[in-house]
């Protein structure tokens, strides 16, 4: 039987299996479900590009940039279609989390205390989808735009926190690594 998460999150059809090197570097401190994930169905698009998995080493300059230094058991494992990065902290041997940099309004904040939850329920949740994620406007440019490729995003111009606004016109695809550190930088 097919978890929640794997209902409404379809991979794109062109996901790959995760590199055995990086299945083997985080082993050590990555949860086991996105360990089956990165083993399976493996890093792209899923849910239309709602939500990338991606190669957390590729990313890792991005987070250490945002965080202000790296953090060796947090692991960039995601970006959303607007280029916030999600990553995983495991705490203690029994504590974790999954958060968010959300570039646009500069904020870090914890999403759920549970990767298990986090895909089972917050990633499947309507509320969640539309107010964190952008679902209905993400669509919308979707149908518009055509498909995001990899580590391609919808980006706005200007940026959020720089007085753009959310509407379509102001929004071009963009790539993800870039457009994380380009927000940084003219935010800072």
């Amino acid at each position: 039987m097919q978890s929640a998460f794997h209902l409404m999150y379809s991979p794109a059809i062109d996901c790959t299996p995760a590199p055995e090197d990086v299945i083997a570097q985080y082993q050590p401190v990555a949860p086991a479900s996105l360990m089956e994930i990165w083993r399976t169905t493996g890093l792209g698009k899923y849910r239309n590009g709602l939500i990338e998995f991606v190669n957390p080493n590729e990313f890792k300059p991005n987070l250490i940039t945002w965080l202000g230094k790296d953090q060796p058991h947090y692991i960039p494992f995601a970006i959303t279609g607007f280029g916030e990065l999600l990553y995983y902290r495991k705490l203690t041997e029994t504590e974790e989390d999954v958060c968010m940099v959300d570039i646009q309004y500069r904020q870090t904040s914890v999403l759920c205390l549970n990767f298990d939850r986090f895909l089972q329920e917050y990633l499947t949740n309507e509320d969640n989808r539309n107010d964190i994620f952008r679902e209905e406007f993400f669509i919308e440019l979707i149908t518009a735009n055509g498909p995001l490729a990899k580590h391609e995003i919808f980006t706005f111009v200007p940026i959020l926190a720089l007085g753009g606004n959310t509407g379509e016109p102001t929004v071009q695809k963009g790539n993800a690594q870039t457009y994380i550190d380009l927000v940084f930088t003219l935010t800072s």
